[in-house]
């Protein structure tokens, strides 16, 4: 799964940009509760945005090193209030927000004890709002809803990411991955034939194919 997950979350620069200034809370918890969180201080600056990288190398320093993404220990409190600041400033982090996901599952798993300020689904659902325009948002999105067994709303956020960038090995691999356990054989050959000759992705997806007797 690590790899899956290196080779997934990317900063995409050549993303066209739009982000929503006020950066505003909106959606719902997966237990139907309003999303809300703290206002921005920081920000809210745009991760996909060349223009905005210095900005978000400060928050980077000082909230989200590489112990506080591996879910090691907080760099300037606990680890889930170094999370929140980072995605308040930068709504749109890919890897903060995948930090979140995996955090979530760790917690769930009893694997961590506090809890998080804003439960993941509400930072994806920011982020998606603050930057629409955001490919790598509906594919982190969908792992989510992955994760939590909610394959058909994943396959949504999969097929939003792939009509924004069609062709794009990271996101047709996920996809086909995602259809492998919907149990959509022959569709998820196709986005593996698709995700194989649009880049070199792991070989993970191919020897899974092969196992189930698909890959042809």
């Amino acid at each position: 799964m690590k790899v899956f997950l290196m080779f997934i979350v990317m900063v995409f620069l050549n993303t066209k940009t739009y982000a929503d200034p006020k950066a505003r809370w909106i959606g719902f918890s997966f237990n139907g509760s309003s999303c809300e969180g703290e206002e921005t201080g920081y920000g809210p600056y745009d991760f996909i945005d060349p223009k905005t990288r210095s900005k978000f190398l400060v928050v980077e320093k000082y909230h989200f090193t590489k112990k506080v993404e591996l879910l090691r220990a907080g760099r300037s409190g606990t680890l889930p209030s170094d999370l929140d600041y980072t995605l308040r400033a930068v709504p749109n982090h890919h890897r903060a927000l995948l930090s979140v996901i995996r955090y979530q599952i760790k917690y769930l798993n009893k694997l961590k004890r506090k809890k998080l300020l804003v439960p993941p689904e509400c930072y994806l659902q920011r982020a998606i709002n603050f930057n629409p325009k955001d490919a790598a948002l509906y594919v982190l999105y969908g792992y989510y809803l992955e994760k939590n067994n909610r394959l058909k709303e994943a396959s949504r956020k999969y097929k939003k990411a792939l009509l924004m960038q069609p062709n794009y090995s990271k996101f047709e691999y996920a996809y086909s991955l995602l259809l492998i356990k919907l149990k959509k054989y022959n569709e998820a050959l196709k986005f593996a034939k698709l995700a194989y000759k649009h880049g070199k992705p792991p070989d993970g997806l191919k020897k899974k194919l092969i196992k189930i007797g698909v890959w042809k």
